[in-house]
């Protein structure tokens, strides 16, 4: 049976804890290419992930739009970054009205006989926005094909590859070669950092981010990209000092917050770790992670209704959450009402995560809340058959063997667990089961 929080860290307790760490952004990484348009903060600099400069990327670029002065290639750019900014803000929605428009012009202006590599780019940044992953790949790969001298496609393409496809190797390709033509990039850097730490090269990873911090030590995003490097090596105190970095420059960095509040659930500081994910969803409503988190949290306080509610505020926003699922089935079958639906929750985590060990074992405590040994057994073995000695799982199917009249089996069983775990039985009781 699980509640969890990312990365994958089991805890001592019976239920497993999971601490789900926030995945960084598309649009943070979102870069920020030449111009030849008028002066404005909406067309100067790159984009600071900071909440106060995107709000004045969004007035700035308002303003310009409303001027009506704007050739209709710079209309589409201010929407473009406008579109960046509304979405770094959490305004996905307005965000892709944006990126609508900006696409319309992009597809219009650019001949597909005698394509421009920087127009290119920036439809691709649109389409990626907008979650058309293929065409965004093909935009980004032609307009590399045109000007393989430019970093900014290869570092589109692999934001794109590491965050969307999981392609880390491939992704990592082209970090590389944006860092060999821009050895300064900071962006280039973070994710090419990021995506090594992800494939637990962590070497590699952590000389990419301390490079970025010492070239950006301004940037809240360096220290949390660093923060996430150090969770996935089991690092919390390091991940701590850089989520708190992260927030010293940028309070309202929500990828900060969430990611500091899962180590604070690990520790037992939940309290800590509410106040965190309350400011986050006060900041960003769409963000499916925060609020799983703050179930875990008061899950692990016994709030079961305040759980529930946030795990459904989960699957709303993020209808594969197969996590969220489990754990709602899991309150559920806690509190021994409403087993039937418990039961349909455990089964849609099922479909989500066919072989997950936690998912049968949950089905099973539910199996066995009502009284069907002989399916709970079948659920534990299956449990077991993908993750042996599991305490958990083995005294539930010692309870079940007894349930089915097989006493000297559940008893091995029992005892087998309790070899394991010794408290195991005081926490089976504690959910009304002995």
């Amino acid at each position: 049976m699980i509640d969890r929080i990312f990365p994958a860290v089991r805890a001592c307790t019976y239920i497993a804890a999971t601490v789900l760490l926030a995945a960084m952004p598309v649009a943070a990484a979102f870069a920020i290419d030449p111009l030849s348009s008028p002066p404005n903060v909406c067309f100067d600099g790159g984009f600071s992930g900071s909440k106060v400069n995107a709000q004045r990327r969004i007035a700035d670029c308002s303003e310009a739009l409303q001027s009506h002065k704007l050739s209709p290639a710079d209309v589409a750019l201010a929407r473009l970054y406008r579109g960046a900014a509304r979405t770094k803000l959490g305004d996905t929605i307005v965000a892709s009205v944006d990126y609508v428009e900006a696409l319309k012009h992009y597809d219009s202006a650019i001949d597909p006989r005698n394509p421009d590599a920087l127009e290119l780019y920036r439809r691709a940044a649109a389409l990626d926005a907008l979650g058309q992953t293929d065409r965004a790949l093909g935009d980004y790969s032609e307009a590399i094909r045109l000007d393989p001298t430019d970093p900014l496609a290869f570092l589109g393409r692999g934001v794109l590859l590491a965050g969307r496809e999981r392609l880390y190797a491939r992704a990592i390709d082209d970090f590389d070669k944006v860092l060999v033509l821009a050895p300064n990039n900071v962006e280039g850097l973070m994710h090419r950092g990021d995506a090594s730490s992800q494939m637990g090269n962590f070497g590699p990873a952590l000389a990419d981010l301390d490079r970025a911090v010492a070239l950006a030590p301004r940037n809240a995003e360096a220290y949390v990209y660093r923060g996430l490097a150090n969770s996935r090596r089991n690092e919390s105190r390091l991940a701590m000092y850089d989520y708190k970095a992260g927030l010293a420059l940028d309070p309202d960095n929500v990828d900060a917050l969430v990611n500091l509040a899962a180590i604070y659930s690990t520790y037992g500081e939940q309290a800590l770790a509410i106040a965190d994910l309350d400011a986050a969803i006060a900041l960003r409503k769409d963000n499916p992670r925060a609020f799983y988190n703050r179930g875990y949290a008061h899950f692990a306080l016994r709030q079961y209704d305040l759980a529930a509610a946030d795990y459904g505020s989960a699957i709303a926003l993020d209808p594969n959450m197969g996590l969220a699922y489990t754990n709602r089935c899991l309150i559920r079958a806690i509190i021994g009402k409403d087993l039937v639906v418990a039961l349909a929750d455990c089964d849609k985590a099922l479909k989500l995560m066919p072989n997950n060990a936690d998912v049968h074992e949950t089905r099973a405590f539910v199996y066995l809340k009502m009284g069907e040994a002989e399916i709970a057994i079948r659920e534990f073995n299956a449990s077991l058959e993908i993750k042996p000695d599991q305490p958990l799982s083995l005294y539930g199917r010692g309870l079940a063997q007894v349930k089915a009249g097989r006493i000297r089996e559940g008893a091995a069983d029992k005892a087998s667990a309790l070899a394991l775990d010794p408290a195991i039985a005081r926490q089976f009781a504690g959910y009304g089961l002995s």
